[in-house]
């Protein structure tokens, strides 16, 4: 009697086991597409979410107390006061006492996106400030800008 049996033991389980493969990889085409739709999709997002939106200055309030040179100028001594361990606060507090609503418009315009800490990335104004100052450090900025940002 020579009758071959199956490696699995069983020709049904054999057949099954031939079937699961097959599924298996037919799903692999699949599974390739859906999860380079999913990375193409995730990377549009992220390009389009984290860009900068320049803000308008406001007709209801006075003009800006800053032409746009100093605001360019304000904005990069603002982002100069960043160190390799340290933050200079008391340069960024310098840098926006006095200015009105529309004068920090223009100031947080020219600063645009800057590169924040290792994991942050690209970052605007206020959001620049919230990563590297405490709670208290970006309510006495608010205080110094009347109220009107960082909130």
């Amino acid at each position: 009697m020579n009758s071959k049996k199956s490696k699995l033991g069983n020709p049904v389980a054999a057949v099954a086991g031939v079937k699961v493969i097959e599924k298996s990889a037919e799903a692999i085409p699949f599974l390739i597409k859906l999860f380079t739709v999913i990375g193409v999709g995730y990377f549009g997002y992220r390009i389009y979410s984290n860009r900068f939106v320049k803000r308008k200055e406001n007709t209801s309030y006075p003009q800006s107390n800053v032409s746009y040179a100093q605001a360019k100028s304000r904005a990069d001594a603002i982002y100069g006061s960043i160190g390799m361990f340290t933050n200079d606060f008391e340069n960024v507090a310098r840098q926006l006492t006095g200015l009105n609503y529309n004068g920090f418009v223009r100031v947080y315009n020219a600063f645009g996106h800057k590169r924040g800490t290792l994991l942050a990335g690209d970052l605007n104004l206020e959001e620049w400030c919230f990563n590297q100052f405490t709670s208290y450090q970006i309510q006495q900025l608010s205080f110094l800008l009347g109220g009107a940002f960082f909130q």
